[in-house]
């Protein structure tokens, strides 16, 4: 005779079914992903792949709840059973669709079993090292079991998960997590990055001696941006974002000097006069850490004037040696730039035509010289830039109207005599057409002269 289980069935049976509930519960536990594998059924029926059907001839009293037909296997379509009415417990999320017999099947009062919270139906397979209270993750709203906000959870731990460990998988520090053994890990970092430690080269973590502690350097957000306290000499404006080999040759890390002049003898001796006008090598007292350019130089402790340091600026363009200007460069010139000088034209009294006798000779539009235009450059021009000069045109306003903004060439063709002008050049008139309109006229001709004596405003009048 065989002995049976307390679910009514032969205990090899029973022992096959335990197994297969047991490894159900955990796949859909580990990966509710897998809950789906299977088709869904009615709340009434049965997943075959679980095995045989559990025993349940003590549940329900009223078999046709269920079954329809002559036979077991036939189950009713239209099966409908409100467990918040009839029982007090409403089903919520996962529980509402779940095979009935699930809970309730003849190993006994479902009551006895959910006193006992969550494991009474479901198999702990964090084996208890995660507690009792799996609603802290877990909740049956969700239809996979998956856990719920694991971030949070896990700050509540010795190791909050932040940067990169937040989307870290857990079995990366947690070998077990695939099957839910979450076994205590390790909060030493070179413990996980030890991979990373044997390819930190730049500089040499292992030979150096750097091989724990990481968290004094780095950050959990970004290995490649290093934190470490640069405590004795702040990495600041252009001394920040440079490698560590750019000051600390070699494997030497140890304490380097923090004079300027000890890193940037270089700078010093390629920076224009600073060898040849003996500054001095505190780099501070004109440069900043933000950078080189744009240097303050307090030249109160000059005395010897600016051409000491600035001869050869002296003779550039406009050539002031030739032009005999003063050596007192501060008369024109800020210690700011050497543009934009600003030279007083009140100690010359005898024409701008000494200083620009080359610039009037060579002004092609027009042609001042071959033109006889006059030598009294402050007629047109001022003393700003030679691009700005105005002329008003003698005897009579031409270049009103019409003809405003017109070059000089389209009037005067002949270059160098501007006294020539030509306007029937631009107004073709048919001689034929103009003697009939200039009947009477007395003095007409049809020649330029004779249209400007007439016109000299540029307009035709009746």
């Amino acid at each position: 005779m065989q002995t049976r289980s307390l679910f009514g069935m032969p205990r090899a049976h029973a022992a096959i079914l335990a197994l297969a509930l047991a490894l159900g519960l955990l796949a859909c536990a580990i990966d509710g992903s897998a809950r789906h594998d299977w088709d869904p059924v009615p709340p009434q029926h049965w997943q075959a792949e679980r095995g045989p059907v559990v025993p349940h001839d003590t549940f329900p009293a009223d078999c046709a709840l269920c079954h329809a037909g002559e036979t077991w296997h036939s189950i009713r379509d239209d099966f409908q059973f409100d467990h918040a009415a009839q029982t007090g417990v409403a089903l919520v999320g996962a529980h509402e669709a779940a095979e009935c017999l699930r809970c309730h099947n003849d190993r006994g009062p479902v009551a006895r079993f959910s006193e006992r919270g969550c494991i009474g139906c479901h198999e702990d397979i964090h084996e208890g090292k995660l507690g009792s209270g799996c609603t802290t993750c877990h909740e049956e709203t969700a239809v996979d079991w998956r856990p719920k906000a694991q971030i949070a959870q896990h700050a509540t731990t010795r190791f909050p998960l932040a940067g990169a460990h937040a989307s870290t998988a857990c079995w990366a520090c947690h070998p077990g997590a695939q099957v839910g053994n979450f076994v205590q890990a390790s909060t030493n970092c070179a413990d996980c990055h030890q991979k990373d430690l044997a390819v930190a080269l730049q500089p040499n973590h292992v030979a150096q001696g750097w091989t724990d502690g990481c968290q004094r350097c780095h950050l959990p957000t970004d290995w490649s941006r290093a934190g470490f306290e640069h405590g004795f000499f702040p990495l600041q404006g252009g001394h920040s974002g440079l490698s560590c080999s750019a000051c600390h040759m070699g494997k030497d890390f140890g304490g380097l000097s923090t004079a300027c002049f000890s890193c940037h003898a270089s700078d010093y001796q390629g920076a224009d006069n600073h060898v040849s006008g003996n500054f001095s090598t505190m780099c501070q007292d004109c440069h900043t850490i933000n950078s080189w350019s744009g240097a303050h130089f307090n030249h109160n402790g000059i005395t010897s004037g600016c051409i000491d340091c600035h001869a050869s600026d002296y003779q550039t363009a406009p050539n002031h040696v030739a032009q005999n200007f003063s050596t007192a460069c501060e008369d024109c010139h800020t210690t700011r730039t050497w543009k934009g000088a600003n030279f007083s034209h009140a100690g010359i009294t005898s024409g701008c035509i000494d200083c620009h006798a080359s610039d009037y000779a060579n002004t092609s539009q027009p042609p001042h010289a071959s033109n006889g235009i006059g030598m009294s450059c402050e007629g047109c021009h001022t003393t700003r830039t030679w691009g700005d000069g105005t002329f008003t045109h003698p005897q009579f306003p031409i270049t009103s109207g019409h003809h405003n903004h017109i070059s000089c060439q389209e009037c005067h063709p002949a270059p160098n005599s501007f006294r020539q002008f030509a306007c029937i050049n631009c107004h073709e008139h048919s001689p034929s057409q103009t003697n009939g309109h200039h009947n009477g006229v007395r003095g007409y001709s049809y020649t330029s002269p004779a249209c400007y004596d007439c016109h000299p405003d540029g307009q035709v009048h009746d």
